[in-house]
């Protein structure tokens, strides 16, 4: 009887938790290319106390050993629904997609997942942003029953909708569709890879399967009922045997280029714990594990973001022959989504400019793309 109203105590405050982290938008947001400054932007930019205190930041949270992860072969099977929410420490899984087009317009849509024995909540997101601005934030939330999904293919259905459908095409490219209304917004989106996905078990927190490192992205969006055409790049990951997690934070962020693009994150376990990983991936080609030793990565441009002191600028080297890494991204815009007791989630718009060089192939990048910073302490 103790052990069911453990379990059933533990179920009723991973909900809580999920629905405070999902509804907690705080959605404050500075824009780094707006000619308008507030007062406390302009106090940032004329020796500030951050700028004081940014050599000891950077010491003790920039400068520490890395470990690694590394990156394995995905199967296609490996973005289906894997349904471990019975197992009772491993509640969480999700889909991810983002897509910066070319018009200016991008898109976050995720597909959230917390329940343990069938008890539990899902909660799909949709975000759009112009310039790196917020236009839209779109959220339902859903009881386990309205959920469906295929273990077999990659198929996801709420509440009698189709929202994920991926197959595999003659040419061997793996695609997916998502359509989604919430509200007076929509996308209608297809990604069609260009990069070969890839897997890491992360601290035995959860499998991050990078589904789509790159994706050519075409179809509609829908903005308070007007409808644009789009074209661009995107991103998916699948997540599943998730647990509660056990560090500080993380980035994340990717570089994206017509021959070569680059996903890393950068996470920290503890004050003096931090975990770094890059993989390269090729067009049309396979996907190359960057040693963390050789991974130089600094922030810089410290800024407040509602009490939180956190980085505006990003720097990236790598030499190892035969790939070499230069680049930097500063922010375009931030948006803190989320604001829940200790958990915090930015979404930072960032321009990366920079080369990066693997064998005789040199691709110079010049776009922008999206990023994340969590914290939860």
């Amino acid at each position: 009887m103790s052990h069911n109203l453990f379990k059933e105590g533990l179920v009723l405050g991973v909900i809580l938790l999920f629905i405070g982290v999902s509804v907690a938008p705080s959605m404050t947001a500075i824009n780094y290319n707006s000619p308008v400054q507030t007062k406390l932007q302009r106090f940032m930019k004329t020796g500030s106390i951050v700028s004081r205190y940014q050599p000891f930041i950077q010491k003790h949270f920039c400068d520490l050993p890395y470990h690694g992860f590394t990156a394995e072969d995905i199967t296609f099977k490996d973005a289906c629904y894997n349904g471990n929410g019975s197992e009772f420490w491993r509640p969480f899984e999700w889909w991810y997609f983002d897509a910066v087009f070319d018009n200016n317009y991008s898109v976050q849509f995720s597909i959230n997942q917390a329940c343990i024995e069938g008890i539990g909540i899902i909660v799909p997101l949709l975000n759009i942003y112009k310039d790196g601005e917020l236009l839209v934030h779109n959220e339902k939330f859903l009881l386990p029953g309205e959920f469906a999904a295929s273990k077999e293919e990659p198929l996801i259905i709420l509440s009698g909708q189709q929202i994920m459908q991926g197959y595999v095409d003659k040419l061997g490219n793996w695609i997916f569709d998502i359509s989604l209304q919430m509200e007076d917004c929509a996308i209608d989106l297809r990604f069609a890879s260009i990069t070969q996905g890839w897997k890491s078990k992360i601290l035995d927190m959860w499998w991050w399967g990078v589904i789509q490192p790159n994706a050519y992205v075409d179809g509609t969006i829908c903005v308070h009922n007007e409808t644009i055409l789009v074209k661009g790049t995107g991103y998916q990951e699948h997540v599943w045997d998730g647990t509660i997690p056990v560090v500080w934070g993380w980035f994340w962020g990717k570089f994206v280029g017509e021959n070569i693009s680059i996903i890393w994150t950068d996470i920290f376990k503890n004050p003096w714990t931090q975990y770094v990983m890059m993989v390269l991936n090729q067009a049309n080609g396979g996907y190359t594990n960057i040693p963390y030793e050789k991974i130089q990565f600094s922030m810089t441009n410290y800024t407040f973001n509602d009490g939180w002191l956190i980085p505006t600028s990003f720097l990236f080297k790598v030499e190892d022959d035969p790939i070499r890494i230069d680049i930097k991204a500063d922010t375009v815009n931030i948006v803190h989504q989320t604001s829940f007791v200790s958990f915090n989630y930015w979404r930072y718009h960032v321009h990366v400019k920079g080369t990066i060089s693997f064998n005789s192939t040199t691709e110079n990048i010049d776009n922008v793309q999206i990023m994340d910073l969590i914290r939860f302490w």
